[in-house]
């Protein structure tokens, strides 16, 4: 069966492109595949040709609506379970949502919504829809062992089926009379040609005897059928007398022995009856021929019973033993799957048990003498030993054959291999508890704790569960030990583990690839590898190492940690039990991305809500001097009257007004910047530029602010750096460095300096103002970060961000360093510096 690998696809549905692309944008992360429709008809033609996990369906479209397109997929036996989110660009009102969900809709959104809401919705039906996609898998593959497992019932039947045909030879050949009758009427199913002979008619298959055979009716004769067939007790008759209407009298032998179904009912009769005219005549011969009969009559009812014992089931080994229980013949099937020499099987009363496992096997003779004494079937379940050393769990029945006198002759019995039955049993179970485990909290850390117990000791002596940390490092989470006083060690083995991400093997292999790692022995040369010291390597040998399995927490294609699976000893892990344990870290990882997931987009919230409120504090800072400003002119215009105003206040007012404006429009500008790197559009635009020109520019420009702020701002400069750059945002990260600068200093002088080093250009902005303490140079350059409590020093907290953007937008980059108290130093390195040229900029 072919497995389907491709990433279920999200069918967009509206009649405006754009909203199409910002949808397609919105779901971009979470790199599924998008299939585009523009109207009703059409998105009905795409779901003719593919299954889709979701359906975004605009609810307003010109002809055919979402309403109705919505109720037409479900009409559709096909997809009518596939979810439909529908998205409307007009108010939310009850009436709407109602008709939606009416139409099938799960679920009504207004624009404008939150993408996270859209991701978050469309990631968990992407993620329903492989689970069923997987599930249906499983079935498929179930069917296809169903159907080999039919297959070899089929081909088993039909060994019985020859075995029946060649017993139908014996009873066509057999020199002795034979009928078969069926029923509480004794209806003939089969006749040898011997016995129609005797009876001297020929058309008697299917009619019951009575009608058959109306002429010794009175004999007795259905009088005892009626009697085997009501106590199951055989009956024979010697030299018996036949009165046949007008012929001589006839002497029969005869034997009427039940015929019993698989769960010991009588269903019929075996008629086995020889004329004995002559012998009665003759007596010697007579005895003779009867000996003969009777001696052929049990070979015939031994090879029948055996062939009626063997058909209670498909057998994988077939075995038998004498009445006793030991064994008396040997099994070729059995030898072949232990490989077991035949003299170690023929070995006395229990040769085969060395075969069954320890554990079971004291078990395993308990249940087999019980069976012995009460002459019942034996039934057991126990793990054997195959031939290249691995057990296999064995469904076992044992069933007595009998004698005419009730007594069992002999056992026959067989296995029959339940491990990949019991062992998908098991899995189902430990897989669905463990899936309500990490589905039961948002707390994945104790969630994942619970897990690890769970873990052990079904799958392991000692487990741990280690994540990934932002900073490249490694946190282990969660730890068991079958031996509780051990778990600390298991924690205290990673406090000692070097973090080799070239390593061949181990938990850096696996952290590093993103693929398995399973050594079902564990070599003492592994002890060793990635050990910081003796100590870790004396803990592993402590804790026990004896067989691993290492898988990754693997969730939308990001590594986020890895499960680690040991026995101590005794056990190694197969295949199948590295197959389960990546289905559970499977599990665990999604439970822990849905978990940081949630974490990330609560506090994206809290810094969407400081941000605004942020902003909206530095937006009105400028209105507010403005307005009084417009405020003092207005005032002085009707103190005025017709007179002239003072020209040198009017200049003073208009220069504080248009300073707030540029602060407002710096303001808005950043916020713009911040939407376009956002969205991947800063645009640049390339130029020859010298970086000392703009600098002195800027400088020039914010001698005013500088002086207010009581810095002194110096710049050196020793020549023209001339490099291809984009000149307006060059412009931009001095300003913001200048303002950042200006802003801290403390009233103390301000240093710039551009130079060139080894085809860079280099820009130094120094202060020697309050510093930046070490612990938050890591996030000063992030979006509405600040070092600073912005009560005191207000901001957006977006100017760094810019000026780092724009920095490796022009392919260099930009550090600072800082001593609190002391002053911050930012340096930007740049490259594509020209060698010997130089633009004409005016003298220093």
């Amino acid at each position: 069966m072919t497995r389907v690998t491709a990433r279920p696809a999200v069918l967009l549905v509206d009649d405006h492109p754009t909203n199409l692309l910002a949808l397609e944008g919105v779901l971009e992360p979470l790199q599924v595949r998008t299939t585009q429709a523009t109207s009703g008809e059409q998105a009905l033609r795409c779901l003719l040709r593919e299954d889709f996990a979701v359906i975004v369906l605009d609810a307003v479209m010109p002809g055919m609506d979402g309403f109705e397109t919505a109720r037409l997929i479900r009409q559709r036996a096909r997809h009518r379970d596939t979810p439909i989110i529908l998205i409307s660009a007009y108010q939310k009102d009850e009436s709407s949502i109602v008709r939606g969900y009416v139409e099938g809709a799960v679920d009504y959104l207004t624009k404008p919504f939150e993408p996270e809401v859209l991701r978050a919705k469309v990631t968990l039906f992407v993620g329903l829809f492989e689970k069923d996609r997987e599930l249906k898998e499983r079935a498929a593959r179930l069917r296809e062992e169903q159907a080999e497992l039919l297959a070899r019932e089929h081909a088993a039947l039909l060994e019985a089926a020859v075995q029946r045909a060649r017993l139908h030879g014996v009873f066509t050949q057999a020199p002795v009379a034979i009928a078969l009758l069926q029923g509480p009427v004794h209806v003939y199913t089969y006749v040898n040609p011997l016995y129609l002979r005797l009876v001297g008619q020929g058309d008697i298959l299917g009619k019951p005897a009575r009608e058959a055979h109306p002429e010794i009716d009175g004999q007795h004769v259905f009088e005892l059928m009626d009697h085997v067939f009501r106590t199951g007790e055989p009956v024979a008759g010697k030299a018996i007398p036949i009165h046949q209407g007008g012929r001589e009298t006839a002497f029969f032998d005869f034997v009427y022995q039940p015929l019993r179904d698989g769960v010991g009912r009588v269903e019929g009769i075996l008629v086995c009856a020889s004329e004995v005219t002559t012998q009665m005549r003759a007596r010697l011969k007579a005895e003779e021929l009867s000996a003969s009969l009777r001696s052929q009559h049990e070979a015939l009812q031994k090879s029948e019973e055996r062939f009626r014992s063997l058909m209670h089931a498909v057998s994988q080994i077939v075995w038998t033993t004498d009445a006793e229980g030991r064994v008396s013949a040997d099994s070729p099937s059995w030898r072949a799957f232990t490989g077991q020499p035949r003299e170690k099987y023929l070995d006395g009363r229990y040769g085969w048990l060395e075969c069954i496992h320890p554990e079971d096997r004291g078990r395993t003779v308990r249940q087999w003498v019980e069976a012995l004494r009460l002459r019942k079937v034996f039934e057991a379940e126990h793990r054997l030993r195959r031939h290249d050393g691995t057990y296999r769990t064995m469904s076992v029945r044992g069933v007595p054959v009998a004698t005419e006198d009730g007594q069992v002759r002999e056992w026959v019995g067989i296995h029959i291999d339940i491990t990949e039955q019991r062992r998908s049993e098991e899995s189902a179970s430990f897989l669905a508890r463990a899936s309500a485990v990490l589905s039961s909290s948002l707390d994945y850390e104790a969630t994942l704790a619970h897990v690890a117990r769970l873990v052990v000791p079904t799958l392991a002596d000692w487990c741990a569960v280690d994540l990934l940390t932002a900073d490249g490092g490694l946190e282990r989470v969660a730890a068991a030990h079958r031996e509780p006083e051990m778990v600390a060690r298991v924690y205290e083995v990673l406090r000692h583990f070097e973090l080799d991400w070239n390593a061949s093997r181990g938990l850096a292999r696996v952290l590093r690839t993103g693929e398995p790692e399973w050594l079902p022995t564990v070599p003492e040369s592994f002890f060793g590898a990635g050990a910081r010291d003796e100590h870790q390597t004396r803990l592993l040998h402590e804790l026990g190492l004896a067989s691993y399995v290492c898988v990754p927490l693997l969730s939308r294609g990001r590594i986020l940690g890895a499960l680690t699976l040991v026995y101590a000893r005794g056990r190694e892990y197969d295949e199948w039990t590295l197959r389960l344990a990546e289905d559970l870290a499977r599990r665990a990882a999604s439970s822990v991305d849905n978990a940081r997931l949630f974490r990330e987009a609560k506090e994206a919230v809290q810094v969407r809500d400081e941000f605004l409120s942020i902003a909206s504090h530095e937006l009105k800072t400028p209105l507010t001097p403005l307005r009084l400003k417009l405020h003092s002119l207005r005032r002085s215009a009707r103190v005025a009257g017709d007179g002239a105003m003072d020209s040198r206040a009017l200049l003073a007012h208009l220069d504080a007004a248009e300073r707030q404006v540029s602060r407002l429009s710096r303001l808005i500008d950043s916020l713009l910047d911040v939407s376009r790197i956002g969205a991947g559009k800063l645009e640049l635009d390339w130029e020859d530029v010298d970086l000392v020109e703009v600098v002195r520019e800027v400088v020039g420009r914010f001698e005013p602010q500088a002086t207010k702020a009581g810095c002194r701002v110096t710049l050196s400069a020793p020549g023209p750096v001339v490099g291809r750059w984009d000149r307006l945002r060059l412009d931009q990260v001095v300003t913001n460095l200048l303002t950042n600068a200006l802003k801290y200093g403390a009233g103390k002088p301000v240093e710039l300096s551009v130079s060139t080093q080894a085809g860079h250009a280099v820009l130094l902005v120094r202060d020697q103002g309050i510093g930046i303490d070490p612990g938050n140079l890591s996030r000063i350059f992030e979006r509405f970060e600040r070092a600073v409590s912005q009560r005191h020093y207000g901001g957006l907290g977006l100017g760094l961000y810019i000026t780092r953007t724009i920095v490796q937008a022009l392919g260099g980059t930009i550090e600072a360093r800082s001593t609190p108290g002391e002053g911050s130093t930012f340096s930007v390195s740049l490259p594509g510096v020209y060698a010997e040229r130089a633009l004409r900029t005016p003298a220093s």
